[in-house]
Parts: C-alpha cells; structure tokens; sequence
C-alpha cells in the first residue's frame, strides 16, 4: 500500500488524505450523534422500567399489608369455634374486594390434617415452627394465583390454631396496573418459574442460575432483545420468602429512530464532501501548476542539459524552490567537470595498482611454490635416505634407528613408539622407543584390540587423534606416560599382513597436517616392507624345517621324521600309529572373523597337540588347518587314547569368537588314526590311510576320532 501511494500524482496524494480525514470526521459525527441518541433513549426506557418497578412492587407490598391488617382483626374478632369468616363482619375492609378475590379462614390444629394442598400444609407447618406470620404467593389455589397468608395463634383454651387469608393476584390484577403502559409484566418464583402474567400470550426472558443468585441477593438483572427491555427485581414476601417481578418495555420504535437518524447524518455529510471537495480540487490544482514546470525541468537536466534554467516563479515558496534549483544546476555543472577530471586521474592510479598487485601476487606464488618445493625435496630426501638405509642392512635394529631418525627431521615428533608383531601371536610387542625412556615401556604388549595401537593394528588403518585428553582409548601406554596432545597410530601393513604399529606424539593438540600424515603413511609402508624382509630373512635361516606360523615340524621335515621311523620299526620289528587331526568348520570362522583370527587360533591349537603329547612323539603341520602326529612305539589302542585326549583338550579349551561362527558355539576337532604296519608298510599309503580315516570322523558328524579298519576298503 505505501509503494502504491507513492506512485499516485501530487494532486491525489494531497486530496486523498484530506477526503479521508473528512470521511472519518463525518462517520465519527454521526456515530457520536447516533450513540447519543441511542444512549437518550435508553435512559428513558430505564426510567420508565424503574418507574412500572416502583409500581408494582409498591401494589404487592399494598396487598401484602391488607392482608396482614385482615389477619390482626380475625385475631381480635375470632370466637373459641370459629367458622368461616363470611360470618365475621369484615365489609368494611374490602374496599370493594368480592369473596372471590378475598377469603379468610381459622383452621384448628385438627382441621390442617383435611388440607388437599401440600404448599399449603407446608407452608402451615413452617409457620407453626416458627411461630411468625408467613406470607407466599402460590401459582393455583386451586385455579387462579394467589397470595397467602398464614398466622398462628392460641385460643382461650390454649388450643393452636391458624389464620389462613387469601387474596387472589391473577392477570386481572397485574393487567390493571399495567393498563397506562404498554408493556408487560411477569411474576416468577425464586427458582425462576413463571407464575403469572398481565397478558396470557406474554412471557418472561429465560433466567441463568447466576442471574436468579443475583437477584436474591437484592441487584437488577436487565434482559434485552431485539424487541423489548425487560428488568428483573425481588419482590420480599414476610420475612422469609420472595418472588421475581420482571417489568418488559418494547424497544423496536428506538431501532428504527436510530436506523433513521444514522441514515440522514450520513447522507448530509456526503453531499458536504461533493460539494466542499469539487471547490478543494480546482483551488490545489491551480496552486500546484508551478510544480509542474518544476518537474519538466527536472527531466531536462536528469538527460544531461546542464546548462537548463527555471523562469522566475514568484516569491512564494514554489518560487523560492525554482530559485535553488537554478543554484543546484550552476554547481552541478561545474562539479561534473571537476569529476570528469578525478575520473581520468583515477583510473590512471587503478591501472599502476593493478600491476603492482599483479606483480607482488606473482611472486607471493613463486615464493609458495618454493616452500613447498622444498618441502617436497626435504621429503624425498629423507624417504630416499629411509629407502637407502632399507637395501643397506637387513638387522631390525638398525633398521629402526635410522627409520625413528628420518622421522624427526622430516616430522619433528616428540615421541616416537615402534611396535613388532608376529604372525599367528595376539599381541604387539613395543620393540623401539624415541623420547621415552626404553625402560618404561620394556616387555610391554598390547593385544589387538586394546587401546589406540590395538585397533589400529586390528584394522589396519591409520588412526589420527587431535586431543589426547578427549579419547577414551587412550590407555598412556598403561599408565607409563600419561601426556596429553596429537597421536598418530599408523600399521605397518604389507600385502594385508601385519608387521608392526608406529605411533608418532606431539605436544601440541591437532598437530599433524595433512602432508604430515601423508609421509608418515609413505614412510610406514617402505618401513614395512623392510620389517618383512628382514623377517623372511630370519625366519629363513631359523625355520628351515618347521612351519613359519605354528612353530611345529613341516611337512618335509616330518615325511623326512616319518621315513627314519619306518626304517627303525623295520629293524627292530615294531610299530608306530599317525593321528591325523582337521579344526571342524575352521572355513566359517575365517569367514566371520577373518584369516588374521584364524592364525591365532591354528597356533593355539598346535600349542595344545604339544602340551598334550610325549617327548618322543612328533607334532606336524600337513597343510592348512590340518595337522599330524607320529606316535613312536604305539599300536591303535594307545594311538586312540591319544586322540580322544586331543579332541577333549581342544574341545574343553576357550576360543575369541567361537561362539558366533562355530556351529556349536565351540571349537572341536575331528581325528583319522592308522598303525604301521598293520594298515600299511608303505608311509605315503599310511598317510592316505589316516588322512581318509579323517574324513570318516567328518563325515559321522565332526568332533570325534575314528580308527581305520581293513572293512572300511569295502565301503
């Protein structure tokens, strides 16, 4: 709406907000003057609503008082056995009054009993209780409404008695005293039960709970419709009962005098509107023409003609405007020129910046580009000196040494720990230290799942840790060096085999760099390589004739074992038995946990065969998960012993992760036995004999040992 405004000509901004003001000024008027006369009438509805209050309440107060005179005189005229009170000369009070509208009555004590009506009876015994006179107004009794009174009293022989006065109070009443108005009145009881009308078709507003409690506390309740104003009020009766009177007035003549009287202000003030606004516009139109040569000349200098002027406009304030315009124009004018002249010196100064920037931008890359070429050259350097000192020695110590060497130049690390690992073993040996004293740490070892160096190792991947002091992991080498810092845990991994774990410290948190991580992740692996070397190396001369990861014979080594004992059983005529032992379903553990697990578990289990054999008795690995045993000087019975001891032992031992790859939740073996030379002179038919005995066990369902038997041939 504001951005509209703004569009619209001088002429309307200035017209629309003046007819406004004037719009609003008119309805405020009429509706000022509408409410007021609204307010007027209304004022004279409620005074004539309190007037008819007045009236009535005074008329049934009236009745009330005749009554009670009526009752002291029967009092004072009443014989010891009175009868009806028609008997009792009571004309003078009736003031015109027939017996219908009138009765009077003195009940005995006995006589109450006959009474039909219960209101009646009750209201006789709350009197007699009491002991006062009681006044109420029942609705029928028996046909028309009527305002009763009862008063107890004792006659000379001190008998109880009661005077019972009626007094009919039914629409001829109520009518008579509405006869001047033209309204309504209604009389309802103190639960807000109609009773009576002036009129048969008349009838009272509903009143809420809240609305009747207010009216037994003494206030006006004021009910209005569409059609008529109706006031409420309680009317006491005695001193202990009431009625509501409600007193209605019609409203719909004060509707139609407002309805009227808004119509013909509304009408006035818009004819004041044409008329004034039609004189208003050609009066500001004529007054704002000036502006209109203003803007022309605006338009002719904003496309450039500086050298435009205003004619004289007067002396007024549009005149005075059109004066500084002219003012404003001469010193654009010459403020142009002199920008003109800026601009071109300017744009000389942007043009020597430019180059300038241009020329300390080139060489700030040049300079970069030579740090890092000389980083780079450090790098290469230091993993030339590495690669050099790998080819040069294949002793692990001086290996070491000159790897931690080229690590602190290249890195500047301000601890350096170098674990070793051997395959099939489950834990990492800490086997060099830089920063550390080597005492600390020495014999230390971590198993594969244990802190930092632990997972790094069982993952083979480097770990990086910016806050020591945030990572639960951190176990400070067991409490050997506690400190705080960066970490970097990188495996020295070749051909997915594992060598060793190199941790690098620095004192301050989130040290390593990207770059920094990069060559420690090249130095790692070319460190890797060369651990493996020199291990092969060692292992070559050490291992010759057992297995690299078991430690037990070969398969050469025992064939070579096994021809001996052939030929020492031949020379003294005796025997010896081979057990040939499979790990059952050793396939899914791999599967589940991995080859480097399952190394660890193929070591276990030779450590077991040896622990569980004599002295003389020779433990070999035949390939895989498969092993072999030659019992010297043993027939098939000792040989089964044997076997059944193996299996137990392996059985009742506990594996890592057993439980969720082995079929039963436990490891176990299967075991094939054969006896030189009653199954076979000849050994590599010996072995077949074993080795087939072997996989009977598997097939009868693992776990379990079987001998071979000359019938099996047949099967």
């Amino acid at each position: 709406m504001p951005a509209r405004f703004n569009r619209l000509p001088l002429t309307q901004k200035i017209l629309l907000p003046f007819f406004l003001v004037l719009v609003l000024l008119g309805l405020t008027a009429t509706i000022g003057s509408v409410q007021l006369t609204s307010a007027s009438l209304s004022e004279s509805i409620d005074q004539q609503l309190d007037d008819q209050h007045s009236l009535l309440e005074m008329a049934i107060k009236n009745e009330e008082q005749r009554l009670t005179t009526f009752a002291n005189l029967l009092v004072a005229l009443s014989p010891d056995d009175p009868e009806e009170t028609g008997t009792i000369p009571l004309a003078a009070h009736l003031n015109g009054l027939s017996s219908q509208d009138l009765s009077a009555r003195i009940w005995s004590e006995q006589q109450i009993g006959s009474l039909e009506q219960p209101q009646l009876k009750q209201m006789v015994a709350h009197a007699r209780r009491s002991g006062k006179t009681r006044v109420r107004f029942f609705p029928a009794l028996p046909e028309t409404p009527a305002l009763v009174l009862v008063k107890p009293l004792k006659d000379k022989a001190g008998d109880q008695r009661y005077i019972m006065i009626r007094r009919t109070l039914g629409q001829k009443f109520f009518r008579s005293l509405m006869k001047p108005t033209r309204g309504d009145c209604h009389l309802l009881d103190r639960n807000g039960n109609h009773l009576v009308s002036n009129r048969p078709e008349a009838s009272p507003p509903r009143l809420s709970a809240d609305e009747i409690s207010r009216l037994i506390a003494g206030r006006r309740v004021n009910k209005t419709t569409a059609t008529t104003r109706t006031q409420f009020f309680a009317v006491p009766l005695g001193t202990s009962d009431l009625v509501l009177l409600g007193v209605s007035l019609p409203t719909r003549n004060l509707g139609i005098l407002v309805r009227s009287l808004a119509t013909r202000s509304a009408i006035t003030v818009l004819l004041a509107l044409v008329l004034f606004g039609y004189f208003f516009l050609r009066f500001i139109r004529g007054q704002l023409r000036p502006l209109g040569t203003l803007l022309q000349a605006t338009e002719t200098v904003s496309r450039g003609q500086l050298d435009y002027r205003l004619p004289d406009l007067g002396n007024d304030e549009i005149g005075k405007l059109a004066q500084s315009f002219n003012s404003m124009v001469s010193q654009l004018d010459e403020l142009y020129r002199e920008k003109i002249d800026q601009q071109r010196q300017l744009t000389e100064q942007r043009e020597e910046l430019k180059y300038r920037e241009l020329l300390e931008a080139k060489n700030a890359e040049i300079e970069r580009a030579n740090h890092e070429l000389r980083a780079h050259l450090k790098e290469m350097s230091g993993l030339f000196q590495l690669n050099r000192a790998m080819t040069s020695t294949l002793d692990l110590g001086i290996l070491f040494d000159r790897m931690m060497g080229v690590l602190k130049d290249l890195i500047h690390c301000d601890r350096m720990v170098l674990f070793t690992y051997n395959a099939g073993s489950e834990e990492l040996l800490v086997r060099k230290t830089h920063g550390i004293d080597p005492e600390l740490l020495q014999g230390m070892t971590f198993r594969l799942d244990e802190g930092i160096t632990g997972k790094a190792a069982l993952t083979q991947r480097l770990l990086s840790i910016p806050d020591l002091k945030n990572e639960k992991r951190n176990l400070g080498y067991k409490g050997k060096s506690h400190s705080g810092g960066s970490m970097v845990s990188v495996p020295l991994v070749v051909k997915k085999r594992l060598s060793g774990v190199l941790n690098l410290h620095k004192i301050e948190t989130d040290a390593f760099s990207e770059s920094d991580i990069n060559l420690v992740q090249a130095v790692a692996n070319q460190a890797a390589i060369a651990i493996e070397n020199s291990q092969l190396y060692e292992q070559a001369r050490s291992l010759s004739n057992t297995d690299e990861l078991t430690g037990l014979a070969n398969r050469r080594h025992f064939q070579m074992i096994l021809k001996r004992e052939v030929a020492q059983a031949q020379r003294y005529h005796s025997h010896f038995s081979l057990i040939m032992a499979d790990i059952d379903h050793f396939k899914a553990f791999n599967d589940t946990h991995g080859h480097l697990r399952g190394d660890i578990v193929l070591k276990k289990v030779a450590d077991i065969l040896l622990q569980n054999t004599r002295g003389i008795d020779l433990v070999g690995r035949f390939g895989g998960e498969e092993f072999i045993v030659l019992l010297p000087k043993t027939d098939k019975h000792g040989a089964e012993a044997a076997a059944e001891k193996l299996r137990s032992c392996v059985m009742n031992d506990s594996f890592p992760g057993e439980e969720e790859s082995q079929p039963e939740g436990t490891l176990t073996l299967s075991l094939g036995i054969a006896e030189y030379p009653n199954d076979s002179k000849d050994i590599y038919e010996l072995l077949d004999l074993a080795d087939r005995a072997l996989y009977r066990a598997k097939e009868e369902g693992r776990n379990r040992f079987v001998t071979w038997q000359s019938e099996m041939h047949t099967v």
